[in-house]
């Protein structure tokens, strides 16, 4: 069994100012990686948008055109969407909610499909200060990368539990698990392995969790499936 948690700054190095540099650096590597990924993303439904317009000019009746420009104009707008969630994740609209509220708000927009049994185990817990549409855009990445996991249907259970200055929600699926060559980059944008704009869903989720002050981290067994657990301070934690 695996486990891993978000790699962030040590202690010493968030208190030591030797380290403001290498921090800089550190973030202009990643925005330049994820600047060039989005990029290459946005390459392909643009060119099929292009191809498709030189077509359509040609052949102004073949509907089928039409649906490519669509399709691809969708898509591109996706991946700027995803895109967006990360960058934005850090900024906050802190409310007290209830976190059984914020959990069944990050059901609203998913698609579950028949073969997918869905097991909830929610615990009374008092409110929470948080940003309730972010923290449920976060979880919401979180179970549709669980549903996901699970094409040939399965057990999607969330938990939550009240632990007194934490609330912890537990995310478990039955699906194939994490495989090792992804165990150390799926926190990493477009590192997942899921192209087409997706490689942003748990690195936005993380990005978003950890802005609370809070902690994201999973456990994997191959065949068995994958448990992520989610920890949310109760005070606000200003970062």
């Amino acid at each position: 069994m695996d486990m891993r948690s978000g790699v962030g700054l040590s202690e010493n190095e968030e208190n030591h100012p030797s380290t403001d540099k290498q921090v800089q650096q550190r973030v202009i590597e990643e925005m330049g990686h994820i600047s060039s990924e989005l990029a290459h993303d946005l390459r392909s439904p643009l060119q099929t948008i292009q191809n498709a317009i030189y077509l359509i000019q040609r052949n102004p009746d073949n509907e089928q055109l039409y649906v490519m420009v669509k399709q691809s104009l969708q898509q591109a707008t996706s991946i700027l969407d995803n895109f967006r969630e990360y960058y934005k994740g850090h900024i906050l609209q802190r409310l007290q909610v209830d976190p059984v509220k914020v959990v069944e708000l990050s059901f609203s927009e998913l698609e579950i499909p028949e073969n997918i049994k869905i097991l909830k185990d929610y615990q009374e817990t008092e409110p929470i200060n948080i940003d309730p549409a972010k923290t449920a855009l976060a979880l919401r990445k979180l179970l549709q990368n669980a549903l996901e996991a699970m094409p040939e249907g399965g057990e999607l259970s969330v938990k939550v539990v009240d632990e007194h200055d934490w609330v912890t929600i537990l995310i478990n699926d039955t699906g194939s698990g994490i495989s090792d060559d992804l165990a150390d980059v799926i926190d990493t944008p477009f590192m997942s392995g899921k192209k087409k704009g997706k490689g942003l869903g748990i690195p936005t989720a993380k990005r978003i969790i950890e802005s609370h002050g809070g902690e994201m981290s999973y456990t994997s067994e191959s065949g068995v499936g994958t448990t992520w657990e989610i920890r949310l301070p109760r005070a606000a934690v200003n970062l």
